[in-house]
């Protein structure tokens, strides 16, 4: 889940300040991310399965791929809505694409930013849990899940549905730490 969603932030956030600084690319884009934001991520699971087979590939592939989305959305948002007047500010200073992108464009567009990556953190979290549920894992949350149903073990049920919240509720904890340290306690936003 961590290579996944690592892979899907880095993509996300850099991809997503490209099309969000350039009004052609974010036109030509738009339509195709809104398509792809409709197909539910675990229908994406099988295809993967197909592409690489069982295993911890078809794993990362599969969530980087679908949690990838979310980033990559709020992130083109964030970046296409920086302040104009402050752009013109920038280049009466002259300051270098690379410290626009640093001074600026990030900096305005990190309360989307970080919108996209608690999203795709949860996301991800029930493609990793979806994935294991598949034939041919042999472990994790999912497979558990999996493997104390057929035995009829409403413990393990339990106690895997309820290792998943916690799991969920820290992830999300520490995420929202970063933010708030990143972007300041009254920018940060609500998902």
């Amino acid at each position: 889940m961590a290579a996944g969603f690592g892979i899907a932030a880095v993509a996300g956030i850099a991809l997503g300040v490209a099309i969000g600084r350039s009004r052609r690319a974010y036109a030509l884009c738009d339509p195709v991310l809104q398509f792809a934001r409709a197909i539910p991520p675990p229908a994406l699971v099988p295809v993967f399965v197909v592409l690489l087979d069982f295993g911890s590939p078809m794993q990362i592939a599969s969530i980087a791929f679908s949690a990838v989305r979310p980033v990559l959305i709020n992130t083109a948002d964030g970046a296409g809505n920086t302040d104009p007047l402050r752009l013109e500010v920038a280049a009466v200073l002259h300051l270098t694409p690379a410290e626009r992108l640093r001074f600026l464009i990030l900096p305005s567009a990190l309360p989307r930013i970080f919108a996209g990556l608690r999203l795709s953190l949860s996301l991800s979290l029930i493609l990793m849990v979806f994935s294991e549920l598949l034939p041919g894992t042999a472990n994790g949350i999912g497979f558990t899940l999996t493997d104390a149903q057929s035995r009829s073990d409403l413990l393990t049920v339990w106690a895997a549905l309820v290792l998943l919240g916690a799991l969920g509720h820290l992830l999300n904890t520490g995420l929202l730490g970063v933010e708030k340290r990143l972007v300041g306690k009254g920018r940060t936003t609500t998902v």
